[in-house]
């Protein structure tokens, strides 16, 4: 149930926008109440709200241009549904075209994609609209009115939406540095643990940050801003793969854990103070110098360095410490370098934008013919919601239930292409229409006259498309009660259609569940395999590039090993991510082999555990490597012990990497005992023993780590 309400990843909710769009849309019931003709205003408020569904953003002229096409489509699809009532078969062959359409969308044009099903919505509503309210006896009256409000809302979003300014790139670019500051406050808190997605949220915060500064190098761009901004995602990609370091050399020493504490907790709040100063320049308070807790932290390590020295502690836990606190110091400074070029780009923040329109295709028949086969999943669900909407509309129109229309369109929102997908929208649908339509009836009962109406519609427009990116439930919970207080203007105080309604959404839920489990089903359960399968090579591919890099940095015939590993990179994340959305599909699909959905996920975990400890060695690589013995070898075996045919080749190959991370131990054994001799006499001399072990030794560790999980992931082939 909860997973019905969860917020999507990376969303936020848009006030602003909503607050636009309660004058864009309300504003023209207000118009109507005002001049006594409220039911007019209604039925204009209709249109700006279909036409609200087609703004797909874009530059100012472009999504004007946009919308007043859908406007007038949206109003000829609802004139088409009054002129239709009653003829029953032309109606239906109306829907069925339109739906089709809208389910092909760039297939057949990137205009059709853009109006999706409203005109069809439009069809439906005017069907029902037919012969009531002021259009009784006015053929075309109320498609005007539609039409007039489209044109409305095209002009009050041209006028009243703000033009994109520097400070929302600048809002996504706070996003990886504010969810590293969290993955590090968790470490200092010692609550990491090894199942810990903090990494992964921070990965794709970095990733919609990195998105959203490309704007600025496409059409319209500014390469001044973009040369202000992209050092600023250089160095939070640096801080990620820091944060997970720090976070995978576990929990600190007894003797410097308080120091340790105080200086991780310290960075985390650099970090989200330079956060706060990306999102609010003016705003954001001076941040703490961290220097003082990194002082204590040294001064801990010296004292003990010297009880090392003595003997009365271990070696190994002084060499602990040592790489914590380096990790510190190193964040610290990627920090501070951050926060002086936020600073120095805050100023920009007010900066407009002007980015080009995005390409919209045009007609192409071959490429339709093409997409028109079985084969593809797009024809496949086309033909699948154009055959479950007509069914349903058939149905209820064949019994005469009231409100059928809604059925329909409960259809057209909850039925996606794959059948996991539709569960979780039909659960959202019909938990959104329950509470927003039982809150509605509430309202319409004890609500009276349509000024209060009116103002209360505002309320509920502002509130359900500020949380409308946030989680489709929400916009059902508020978009309900805004189509039936619509109602409620034409037919007063009728707050038992709020639960007719209800149950028609239930019945097209229901519809939907039932096609798309029967007609040509596309099951994430049967593909689940193949993907977890293309993330393993992705994730081999990104272990190799990564292995390689450390291995030969300067190799000629292999130029550029940073960005190559980065590509990898970016490969193995969005291959897993497919992996783990059809994971979680398939795991509520009927059907599915709950062992072979429980081995998936348990291969996805290790890959993507895999990956982080991949990030972290990354942010140890430089560009002379330390000498460990066996290092080609462990980069010959490890990628192999993950690819190769049998089990007992991949076996053979894990065991050489761990016979060669025994051999990095032996050797960092005899760095110790050679840097334990030196500590008495020359314990803050920086010694070539001493730099060997500050370079090799964390490598080694992150190599043993990562060989522990190649040895698990061998052992499961995906």
């Amino acid at each position: 149930m909860s997973s019905l309400f969860a917020p999507a990843e990376g969303s936020r909710p848009e006030v602003l926008a909503g607050l636009v769009h309660g004058v864009a849309v309300g504003c023209p019931l207000l118009v109507g109440v005002a001049v006594g003709a409220p039911e007019s205003g209604a039925l204009a408020c209709l249109g700006t709200y279909v036409a609200a569904f087609t703004n797909k953003g874009g530059p100012r002229g472009r999504r004007t241009a946009g919308l007043v096409v859908a406007a007038t489509v949206n109003a000829l699809a609802f004139w088409a549904g009054e002129l239709v009532t009653g003829l029953f078969l032309l109606a239906l062959l109306l829907l069925i075209a339109l739906v089709f359409l809208a389910s092909m969308g760039e297939a057949v044009h990137g205009t059709v994609a853009r109006l999706g099903t409203m005109p069809a919505t439009a069809l439906l509503a005017g069907a029902g609209q037919a012969g009531t309210g002021p259009a009784a006896g006015r053929p075309g009256y109320a498609a005007l009115l539609v039409l007039a409000g489209g044109l409305w809302y095209a002009t009050a979003t041209a006028v009243l939406t703000p033009t994109p300014r520097l400070r929302g790139v600048l809002a996504d670019v706070a996003g990886p540095y504010r969810e590293a500051a969290h993955h590090l406050a968790r470490t200092a808190a010692a609550t990491h643990r090894a199942d810990d997605t903090g990494h992964a949220r921070t990965v794709a915060a970095l990733r919609r940050a990195e998105a959203a500064a490309r704007t600025l190098r496409g059409p319209g761009g500014d390469e001044r801003l973009a040369g202000l901004v992209e050092p600023l995602l250089h160095r939070a990609a640096e801080l990620v793969d820091l944060a997970a370091a720090l976070a995978w050399t576990g929990a600190p020493p007894e003797a410097v854990r308080r120091e340790f504490t105080a200086a991780a907790a310290a960075a985390a709040d650099h970090l989200d103070r330079t956060a706060r100063l990306l999102t609010h320049p003016g705003s954001a308070p001076p941040s703490p110098v961290p220097e003082p807790a990194l002082a204590e932290l040294t001064r801990a390590c010296d004292a003990l360095r010297a009880r090392v020295a003595t003997g009365h502690a271990p070696y190994e836990v002084l060499a602990r410490a040592g790489r914590q606190r380096r990790l510190l110091v190193r964040i610290d400074a990627a920090t501070a370098t951050a926060r002086h070029r936020a600073a120095a780009v805050a100023y920009a923040s007010g900066t407009r934008l002007h980015p080009g329109a995005a390409p919209e295709r045009g007609f192409d028949a071959a490429r339709l013919r093409a997409a028109m086969t079985l084969d593809s999943t797009t024809y496949r669900h086309a033909l699948r919601i154009t055959a479950v909407s007509a069914a349903v509309f058939a149905l209820v129109g064949a019994v005469g239930l009231p409100h059928g229309e809604w059925a329909t369109l409960a259809v057209l929102r909850v039925l996606r292409p794959q059948f996991g997908a539709t569960l979780q929208r039909a659960g959202q649908r019909v938990a959104g229409n329950l509470i927003g339509g039982t809150c509605a009836a509430l309202l319409i009962a004890g609500v009276s006259g349509p000024a209060a109406l009116a103002v209360l519609l505002f309320a509920v427009i502002s509130a359900g498309f500020a949380l409308r990116p946030v989680n489709y439930t929400f916009w059902v919970i508020f978009g309900t009660p805004l189509v039936l207080l619509l109602g409620d203007v034409a037919d007063p105080g009728d707050w038992q259609a709020a639960f007719e309604r209800i149950g028609m959404t239930v019945i097209g839920s229901a519809a939907a569940l039932l096609g798309g489990y029967l007609l040509w089903p596309t099951w994430d359960h049967d593909r689940l395999a193949e993907r977890t399968a293309e993330a393993g090579r992705a994730a081999t591919g990104y272990l190799d590039t990564t292995l390689d890099r450390l291995v030969r940095p300067h190799d000629p015939a292999r130029p550029r090993p940073a960005l190559r590993a980065d590509e990898a990179r970016r490969t193995a994340e969005g291959a897993l991510a497919k992996a783990w959305a059809s994971q979680r599909q398939a795991r509520t699909e009927p059907g599915h082999d709950p062992a072979a959905v429980a081995s998936a996920a348990i291969a996805l975990e290790g890959l993507a555990e895999l990956m982080e400890h991949l990030g972290a060695l990354g942010a140890h690589a430089t560009p002379a490597p330390p000498y460990l013995p066996g290092l080609a070898e462990y980069g010959a075996h490890a990628p192999a012990a993950l690819t190769a045919k049998s089990p007992q080749e991949r076996a053979a190959h894990a065991d050489a990497v761990s016979d060669v991370v025994d051999g990095m131990r032996l050797h960092l054994a005899g760095l110790h005992a050679r840097r334990l001799a030196e500590l008495e006499a020359h314990g803050d001399d920086d010694t070539p023993t001493r730099r060997a072990l500050r370079a090799g030794e964390p490598v080694v560790v992150l190599l043993a780590t990562i060989a522990e999980c190649v040895g698990r992931l061998s052992r499961r082939p995906w």
